[in-house]
């Protein structure tokens, strides 16, 4: 009877220690992400030329492709404090992309011709933010959208905190 209580006891210690170890791992790539978030958040737009580009169409018969519209990358030219530098961006959807040059997304002009997309893109200038630690280009609206869940999770936050400090001054 010890026998199978001092078993019970280290598959117990053991489940322990591996949902420690877990909630640790679960806690570190939350906060790596939540840093990410805060210092994207913090980046100002401003604008890149467009210096090249690449258009692809997916495979409609493909099964990972969801959609068929073409996928654009683009490569940039970021300037910041006089350094200029080159960044890759995308693949972006026409949603994505017309926004950023500042032009109404409509779903029938993706179907761009190759010249139509060469004079829409060539030596073009698009609104972004360049991440030069990362060397990595973000869009405006991915900005707005991570200063948005940031201060939904202050808020959050801050509600929780103030439900805490509430229920600790009514005992």
């Amino acid at each position: 009877m010890i026998v199978v209580f001092v078993i019970l006891g280290g598959l117990l210690w053991l489940i322990s220690l591996l949902l420690l170890a877990f909630s640790a791992w679960a806690f570190y790539k939350l906060a790596r992400l939540l840093w990410a978030k805060i210092l994207s958040a913090l980046l100002r737009p401003g604008t890149a030329q467009i210096t090249a580009y690449e258009i692809s169409t997916p495979d409609p018969d493909n099964q990972d492709a969801q959609d068929s519209r073409p996928q654009i990358r683009l490569e940039l030219d970021c300037e910041r404090h006089g350094q200029h530098f080159q960044i890759s961006l995308g693949p972006l959807t026409c949603e994505e992309l017309f926004p950023a040059l500042d032009l109404p997304a409509h779903h029938v002009a993706c179907w761009l011709s190759e010249e139509d997309w060469q004079q829409l893109l060539d030596k073009r200038w698009i609104t972004i933010a360049c991440d030069w630690r990362q060397h990595k280009a973000i869009l405006t609206n991915q900005i707005r959208k991570d200063r948005r869940l940031l201060l939904v999770s202050f808020l959050s936050l801050s509600l929780f905190a103030l439900i805490v400090t509430l229920s600790l001054l009514q005992h």
